[in-house]
């Protein structure tokens, strides 16, 4: 049994469980990054824009192309998925404006496509920003803290996989 005593003072199983453990912690906090920086950055951008823009007049735009998406996301309001470009003039520059909004229904699509014209929230500081729809529903303040919520925990428990590597260094 001699022989085998170098065994004991071999750290090399502790160095590959190490190496995994940060492997993972990386890896788990690149996913929390690609996390808050598209879904969540985006939709809390989009909120930003909307809420700005809810405590605005309407002005009229002029609709260039108003037409329904094919494009399918997390929704939650009373309207439908449209792309839109609607040209609008504020302060003696013109727009366009594309994001309707969540609440933007099929009968103010219809009434656009009538008449060609369309009330804009106006976001003052962005008049690109602006929107076609005022409001946002709960299931789009629910995503947005469910994605964050889903970010903090691969970032904990990154971090918890790095601690874990720390201690087992030191014994």
């Amino acid at each position: 049994m001699a022989k085998l005593d170098w065994l004991n003072e071999n750290n090399y199983l502790e160095e590959e469980i190490g190496r995994e453990y940060r492997w993972c912690a990386w890896l788990l906090w690149g996913i929390a990054l690609v996390i808050l920086l598209i879904p969540v950055r985006g939709s809390a951008l989009n909120l930003y824009y909307i809420q700005t823009a809810d405590n605005s007049p309407a002005i009229i735009g002029h609709v260039i192309r108003l037409q329904p998406s094919s494009h399918r996301g997390i929704h939650g309001g009373k309207g439908g998925h449209y792309e839109a470009k609607i040209d609008i003039e504020y302060r003696g520059k013109a727009y366009y404006v594309t994001n309707v909004g969540f609440n933007f229904t099929q009968s103010m699509y219809e009434e656009a496509c009538k008449t060609g014209l369309v009330p804009v929230y106006l976001n003052r500081a962005q008049p690109e920003k602006s929107v076609l729809s005022k409001g946002v529903p709960f299931v789009q303040y629910f995503s947005l803290a469910l994605f964050s919520a889903v970010a903090m925990g691969l970032i904990i428990a990154g971090t918890w996989l790095m601690c874990r590597i720390r201690l087992s260094n030191r014994n």
